[in-house]
């Protein structure tokens, strides 16, 4: 069999909003399942942040950062499910796309509880990895901004900066990790060795387009958010320095979830996407194997 031609970039982008439109509903759920689970959480920590008043002026007091910090891992929390786990998840209604069958958020969900230890077992190790990266650089910021020292404030950016590079390197080199789980039905380490030698022989194309998506996401999420940060001061100058505070708070979370919610469905489609032009370009086989997650 002749060896399959690389498909294009601006193709491959294309594939990406086709897929994520052809099943908007499948995609939508699987975010808004992980939203839903989180929807505890943030209510908790919103209703924290209303009611602390934290006074991010006051850099002594810690106690005061506390539900910021935790909103803040809640959301890291989140978008590494969404990145670990429901990105495979999308592999399954885009396998039915191909099949020309209609894709239903039901099937998708069968699929992940079949591959649950080994998706939550590689969600998990993706966000150690990731949150250990930049404990130096978060650890040396909270100490230059209680100690005013604008000199370790300037080493944590640095620190940030330095970060990213064996970040941005281990989320090209995985990508591929939860489709192949799902997809494949590999183990957690298997998938890892199996995005890895896929990515190996592509990995600049493939950070190409992550990286177009994430800038895409960002311009998105923050374009969508601004409304609600202008909803929300307009409507706390109707109350009190309290009142007024709390309402742009909820205004701001909320706006954060709805933005979260609108980009995450493209997003999650993305290595799935690139997972199956890469598979069938390094083996020219029907998108799913004998061995897969039925």
């Amino acid at each position: 069999m002749p060896p399959r031609r690389t498909t294009p970039v601006n193709a491959l982008l294309q594939q990406i909003f086709s897929t994520t439109f052809a099943a908007p509903r499948v995609f939508l759920g699987l975010v808004g399942v992980s939203w839903g689970a989180a929807a505890a959480p943030v209510a908790l920590i919103t209703w924290w942040l209303v009611s602390a008043e934290p006074t991010l002026d006051d850099p002594d007091d810690w106690a005061s950062l506390a539900p910021v910090t935790a909103f803040v891992l809640i959301v890291f929390a989140q978008w590494t499910v969404m990145t670990g786990a429901l990105s495979g998840l999308a592999a399954r209604p885009l396998a039915r796309l191909r099949a020309g069958s209609v894709p239903t958020l039901d099937d998708a969900l069968r699929a992940g509880r079949r591959s649950l230890a080994r998706l939550s077992g590689w969600t998990a190790l993706l966000g150690l990895a990731v949150a250990a990266a930049f404990t130096p650089g978060i650890a040396l910021l909270g100490l230059g901004v209680s100690s005013d020292g604008i000199v370790l404030i300037a080493g944590s950016l640095l620190l940030f900066l330095v970060a990213l590079i064996p970040v941005t390197w281990l989320l090209v080199r995985t990508v591929f990790t939860a489709p192949a789980i799902v997809v494949d039905g590999l183990s957690v380490r298997g998938a890892i060795a199996r995005s890895g030698s896929l990515s190996a022989e592509r990995f600049w194309r493939t950070f190409g387009i992550l990286a177009v998506m994430v800038v895409l996401a960002w311009v998105a999420m923050t374009t969508m958010m601004y409304p609600f940060d202008l909803l929300g001061s307009i409507a706390g100058m109707w109350f009190d320095n309290w009142d007024a505070r709390g309402t742009e708070t909820v205004v701001a979370v909320i706006g954060t979830v709805v933005a979260s919610m609108v980009v995450q469905p493209v997003l999650t489609v993305v290595p799935a996407v690139l997972y199956d032009d890469a598979r069938a370009e390094a083996a020219p086989t029907p998108f799913f194997s004998g061995q897969g997650d039925r």
